[in-house]
This record gives C-alpha cells, structure tokens and sequence, in this order.
C-alpha cells in the first residue's frame, strides 16, 4: 500500500521547535506507554487490590496490542521521515529504538491505541477522583508524545484513540457477559480457545503479511503468548490458590510484587537467553519460542507466583465471593 497522505507539516513543526526538557518530558511519557509498563501495572493490581480487575485489563490491552498490530500490517504505512531518509535525524529516540522502529509500520499508533484502551476501561471502573485525572492525563500525554518525539503522524495518534476508545466501550458493556460465557466452559475448553483464538491472531497476521515471517509479527506474536498463559492460569489459580489480594499489611503487598515481578523477569530472562542461542534462519521456531515465552510469563504471573508467596506467607486465602 502506498503512504498514507498524512501532515507531514506537523512533524517538520514538531521537530524544528524540540527543546532539551520537553523532549525528556515525552521520552518519560512515551516510556509509560510500553506495554511493559501496562503489565506491571496490572500486576500490581492483581496482587495488592483486585484481581478481576488485573485480569480484565491485560485482557483488553493485549487484545488491543494484537488488534493494532494486524491492523499495521494491513495499512503497511511507513514511519514518518522514513521515504526521506531523514528518521535518524528527526526522531527524537534513542539509536537502538529508532533501529527497531524503523522496521514497523505506523499507522495506527499502538501507544495511543493501548493508552486510550487501558485507562479508559481504568477510567470506568476506578471512582477516584484523582486515578480519573490521571488516566485522562496518560491518554492525552502518552498519544502527544509520538507525533512530539517524530515516530507517528498525528493521524496515528487521533486513529489509535478513537479505536482504543472503541475497543475499551465494548469492553465495558460486554465484559461481564463474556466472563459468564467463559466461566461455564470446563478448562480444557477454556485452553483451547485460549489457543486457537491466539493461533488465529498469529495465522491473520502472516496472511496479511503476505506469507512472511519478520518483525511486523512481535507485537501479535508476544500478545498472544500471553493472553494463552493467563488463561491457562486464572482457572488454576481460583481453584488452586485464590488469595486474597487485599490481605496482609502493605510491606507484606509490596514484598509479593516485588516477588511476583522477579519471577516474571526470570522467566523472560530464561527463555530470552534460550531464543539467543537459535540460529537467525529459523525465524519459525524463534517466534515459536517467542509465544512460549510470553505464555509462560502469563503464566508464572498468574498463577506461580501467587502459588509461592502464599506458600511462603505473604498472601491469605480469599474471602468468600472474592476473585
């Protein structure tokens, strides 16, 4: 597909006006807007407040990340300043991030995508005054980063918005209705449409990349790992564990995140130095251990580090009615 004829004019702005603050600025905001990011938040939830909560929101965001990586793929619209040859100069990231950048497509923006999905579903369910605030904030700022730092169109930006915000209304009006779908199926209906749904994610997305096998499919690939470990878990986890996220003193929440996000690093890091060991020409089996990989850090988030704090004493068994 040929570029799309989005306003350039804005970014040739944006880039000739860059001061040194306010481009550390939208780096630490961009930044928030990793998927990473998103995950620790979620696990920070699941393991110190509401745990059907953390689940609903890692469910909508890598659906959404899945979602925004087909839909790249389809548009196939360059990065900015990429015909010119001129992304080196004017985007404002670092060497390593605009090599990997370079290689993707940009259109919509997966941060504004994500941001907007997330803290909109955050937005409803959380009355706070002040999480509101601050989930209106982290959409706007992490979506104006992208255009800022030269690495999206504003149309990426103002297209990820509206289909996040989509994505997170359905989300809220049918959520409950799914869930009582999902919790009716028996277990191994539940993995397997876990796995299927993922494989036809991954499948979709080939197709629409005609056949290849490249870095256009990371996103789809890591998300779909991940969604398959957390429904592999969840289950065994309620019938298993089922602590009590809001039990114990507050050291003792934040002694089993700290927990929790050591073993998921470990666990990344295990298979991350496994994946480095294959040779480049087997791209197949690399994404294949890359979905094994992300399923597993679904996994030991959902399911085996909660089995193990509680084990050791840093979480009690859930209330009645609690999940």
């Amino acid at each position: 597909m040929a570029p799309l004829p989005f306003n350039m004019a804005i970014l040739e702005f944006l880039a000739d006006h860059r001061t040194a603050s306010l481009t550390r600025f939208f780096l630490a905001a961009s930044f928030f807007g990793n998927v990473g990011i998103y995950l620790l938040i979620t696990m920070l939830i699941y393991v110190m407040w509401n745990k059907q909560l953390a689940i609903r929101l890692s469910v909508l965001l890598l659906m959404t990340s899945s979602l925004n990586g087909v839909l790249k793929i389809i548009i196939g619209n360059p990065r900015p300043f990429i015909r010119e040859g001129t992304w080196l100069r004017k985007w404002a990231v670092s060497p390593k991030s605009a090599a990997a950048l370079a290689t993707e497509y940009s259109t919509p923006s997966g941060h504004a995508m994500g941001a907007s999905a997330f803290y909109s579903y955050l937005y409803a369910f959380v009355k706070n005054r002040y999480i509101r605030i601050a989930a209106v904030a982290a959409i706007i700022l992490i979506g104006v980063s992208r255009p800022y730092l030269g690495v999206h169109y504003a149309e990426d930006v103002l297209i990820g918005w509206a289909i996040g915000l989509s994505v997170a209304l359905l989300a809220i009006k049918y959520f409950a209705v799914i869930g009582a779908w999902w919790d009716r199926l028996s277990y191994g209906k539940q993995v397997g449409v876990a796995v299927a749904t993922s494989l036809a994610f991954w499948l979709l997305a080939i197709a629409v990349n005609h056949w290849r096998i490249d870095g256009q499919l990371r996103e789809v690939v890591s998300c779909a790992g991940f969604l398959t470990g957390i429904a592999i878990a969840r289950p065994l986890e309620l019938r298993l564990v089922n602590f009590d996220p809001r039990s114990s003193p507050v050291f003792a929440k934040f002694l089993r995140y700290l927990f929790s996000v050591g073993v998921l690093a470990g666990t990344l890091l295990f298979f991350d130095i496994a994946i480095g060991m294959i040779p480049g020409k087997l791209a197949l089996l690399v994404y294949i251990l890359q979905y094994v990989r992300f399923a597993a850090a679904g996994f030991v988030s959902i399911f085996l580090a909660p089995l193990l704090f509680t084990k050791i004493g840093l979480a009690e068994g859930a209330v009645a009615g609690a999940n």
